[in-house]
This record gives structure tokens, sequence and C-alpha cells, in this order.
């Protein structure tokens, strides 16, 4: 389905991922997506029938964002990871709030090889700590991958002002390259 290979290293970090994760092939038409892990199914209610060799707009609907959904078309042309808070749909046509992180991977040239997108629905209560542990966890995840950490930079990000509240810590949220050896 890709136009390359998966790593293993990237099929482990979903498989032991407890947040859900979709992993694209920008090379491919539509920017579709190759694998996604099981809690990106649970949280969707999409399975991978319904879900690989297409873009993740399905999860999009008639109250998404029309801004948010430029800022993100915006970030991938440029090939600039994206933090966004966006209205997606369940399968079941039910919406929620999904604090949307999309990570460029890069290979060795600099040209873009996946696109992991880590999704986190944001609950209307109690976001501040949800927030973090999804953050860490994730970061966590990157580091694995990323086999040159001095490549990787950090960038806080002021999750207050994304989604309107008052957080007393910076979400550290981006990686600026991740690239294979």
């Amino acid at each position: 389905m890709s136009s390359i290979d998966v790593p293993q290293v990237i099929h482990d970090f979903f498989e032991a991922s407890q947040i859900p994760l979709a992993l694209s092939d920008p090379n491919l038409p539509e920017d579709s997506l190759i694998l996604a892990n099981s809690p990106f199914y649970r949280m969707t209610g999409f399975g991978p029938t319904e879900a690989l060799g297409k873009n993740c707009r399905f999860l999009q609907g008639p109250n998404t964002q029309k801004h948010v959904r430029k800022t993100i078309a915006g970030d991938l042309m440029a090939n600039r990871d994206s933090q966004v808070l966006i209205r997606n749909y369940r399968k079941s046509g039910e919406q929620f709030d999904n604090f949307l992180f999309i990570f460029t991977i890069l290979d060795s040239k600099g040209a873009p090889l996946f696109r992991i997108g880590s999704q986190f629905e944001v609950p209307h209560i109690d976001r501040n700590p949800k927030f973090e542990a999804h953050t860490t966890a994730l970061r966590a995840g990157f580091e694995k991958i990323n086999t040159n950490a001095d490549i990787a930079q950090q960038q806080l990000v002021d999750t207050g002002a994304l989604v309107g509240l008052t957080v007393k810590k910076l979400l550290t949220a981006r990686l600026d390259a991740l690239k294979y050896v």
C-alpha cells in the first residue's frame, strides 16, 4: 500500500502506544493512511478496512471548521508539523473535539517520508492533565523512533491559547524532524 516499507520501529511504536496514532504516506495520492493503531480505531469507530487507503479527512463533517482545514492543508503543503483543535466525527456520527498533532518524518535528504497523526479527544473538563499525559507519552514514543536525537528540537506550545483555556504548564509538542539513519 505504501510507496516504501514502514520500518519495524514504527510498527512497534504504534502497537505499544495507548495514544491513537495514524500513519500516512505523503507520496501516495491524497496522503493516504497506511497504518493506524487500535486506540485510533477505538476512538473513531472505524476499522482498518474503512480507514486505510483513505485520507484522514473522512473524519471531518459538516461542523468541521474550515479555517482549521486550511491551517492543516497549509502546514502539510509546507512540510510543517501541525497542531490544531479540530471537530471530527466518529463512525456513529457523534462529534468530538480532536487535538491533532501531525508530525512529518523526513528522509535523510529532507523529503517527506511519512506523516504521523496523533489524535487526542478533548473532553470539556480536566483538559490540562490529559494534554500533559498525552504529550509525554507521544514524545517518549518519538524519541524511540528518532535514532538521531540531536536532530529533534523541542518547541513549547501554549495549549491554553489553542483551546481557550488557562494552563499552568506549556506542552512540549513538536519535533522538527525525525530522520532515519
